[in-house]
């Protein structure tokens, strides 16, 4: 979870929360990404992620712990 909150807050306010929906808990979001992932339109995996910003879930692409390394120390 440290790994996403580092790669949000490096992104910035507006790639990470913007106007994006916000979710109050992990379950939740993970709830809605699960059901985003089963649409036949969805082109990437989605997972919910904690927010730097709003200190709420939001759903994002899926990234590989490489990617998240990399965007959380830049």
């Amino acid at each position: 979870m440290e790994l996403h909150l580092r790669a949000g807050r490096r992104a910035g306010v507006e790639r990470t929360c913007g106007k994006k929906v916000a979710y109050p808990a992990e379950d939740s979001a993970t709830r809605a990404a699960v059901a985003m992932n089963a649409k036949p339109t969805t082109r990437k995996p989605l997972e919910a992620y904690p927010c730097a910003f709003c200190e709420q879930w939001h759903i994002g692409r899926a990234m590989s712990l490489d990617e998240l390394r990399s965007s959380a120390t830049g």
